[in-house]
């Protein structure tokens, strides 16, 4: 039995694909198999009692025997009960990667250590590839994503460029006319043989009207850039609308259909500026309306989904405190004409500087009502149909109560 069970082991040893050596605790070599002769390319006679040192490169060769001296001494583990990578030597003297898991045995009353190695040459090389590999690409996705920063930090530009140049062309339309006004009465004024009274007077009002158009287009465009932050107050809604209505000039052509209820709560805004958006609303909805139509203003409650909120607040009284409302109500505020309505394209780009649907205008009025209202915390919506009409809606904050200063005593 005995010898059946070594003939077992012998064969097992000899056809392990891993190579095998087993050691005495000083470190000469017992036992290999053939994987070992295959993997290191020594034959079993020319290992067979050395030192397994001989198949280590520096510097284990030279401190293997010390590893062992300190586990014999103290227990102390490099390699052994411990798998690790190391390099082995082989005959030729190339170095190679391993996997060395080692073991302790006893047998016949003497400690063994058995050795089992695996050439990990072909792991490693494919490691160090797809590492290189890794390396590859992350070289190539930062030099892709440099070049999207650039391609991004040149699109801005571009887009800078193109705002500026349509700002431009906008402030040129709009200066280019007065100018060739100025420039035709100067030339007029200075070239005149005989230059009556009235003709001078006509030439030098001439001048100082076109230089007002220039000033005024300066100014819009200078309110449109450095909106005055605002200074927000409860601001009755009825009466804002209704002095914007009257400062319009409507006209007899145009019903005014005024549904804003004198019930409905402050707004918090600035009660400067504000108004200066209802009237620039209106007074669009007028020149849309150059034969007559109805004009419908309209006020209401809503949620933060846009939902109508039922049985408005009663206004403040003066003297109460208000602040901006802290929970999800808002005043929505409508204003829509029936006049000839703006098509989809064009109703995308009117609230930008210089866009005009009109034949003449500088066509900053809608933004200057956009940065009015979105300082005001608010924001502005529209929507249109070509023959039927246009309905702005401008969202407010609404003013809250507090009658903490009421309190009875």
């Amino acid at each position: 039995m005995k010898n059946q069970q070594e003939a077992v082991l012998a064969a097992l040893l000899n056809t392990a694909v891993d190579a095998i050596i087993v050691m005495d605790s000083v470190g000469i070599i017992r036992i290999v198999n053939a994987a070992m002769e295959r993997m290191f390319g020594f034959s079993e006679a020319e290992v067979i009692g050395k030192n397994v040192s001989m198949l280590m490169p520096s510097p284990d060769h030279e401190r293997h025997d010390g590893y062992l001296s300190k586990y014999r001494s103290g227990g102390q583990r490099n390699i052994i009960g411990i798998g690790r990578e190391v390099n082995g030597r082989r005959k030729n003297g190339t170095v190679f990667p391993l996997h060395l898991a080692v073991s302790e045995l006893k047998y016949d009353g003497e400690v063994l250590f058995t050795g089992i190695l695996r050439d990990i040459t072909d792991l490693k090389k494919a490691q160090n590839d797809l590492a290189a590999i890794n390396a590859v690409l992350e070289q190539r996705v930062e030099e892709r994503t440099e070049q999207l920063r650039e391609a991004q930090s040149e699109l801005v530009k571009k887009e800078k460029l193109a705002t500026l140049g349509q700002v431009a062309g906008g402030i040129a339309h709009e200066i280019r006319n007065p100018l060739n006004a100025v420039k035709t009465s100067a030339y007029f004024l200075q070239h005149a043989r005989s230059l009556s009274p009235e003709k001078l007077t006509e030439h030098l009002q001439r001048i100082d009207r076109q230089v007002s158009v220039i000033d005024n287009v300066i100014s819009a465009l200078t309110d449109v850039v450095r909106m005055p932050a605002p200074q927000c107050m409860p601001c009755p809604l009825k009466e804002m609308i209704d002095a914007a209505i009257e400062a319009s000039s409507l006209g007899d052509s145009i019903q005014i259909d005024n549904r804003v209820a004198d019930s409905l709560p402050p707004v918090f805004a600035d009660q400067n500026q504000v108004p200066i958006a209802f009237q620039n609303l209106i007074r669009n909805a007028r020149d849309a309306m150059p034969s007559g139509g109805r004009l419908t203003l309209d006020a209401e409650i809503i949620d933060a989904d846009g939902n109508t909120q039922t049985e408005p607040n009663a206004v403040a009284e003066n003297s109460k405190k208000t602040r901006a409302i802290g929970n999800s109500k808002k005043m929505s505020v409508t204003i829509a004409d029936t006049g000839s309505g703006i098509d989809s394209e064009r109703l995308s780009r009117i609230m930008e500087p210089f866009f005009s649907t009109k034949a003449r205008g500088m066509g900053l009025g809608l933004a200057i009502t956009k940065t009015i209202v979105e300082k005001n915390n608010g924001t502005i919506a529209v929507e249109s149909t070509l023959g039927k009409g246009t309905r702005f809606c401008i969202v407010l904050p609404i003013a809250e109560e507090d009658n903490t200063d009421n309190t009875q005593h």
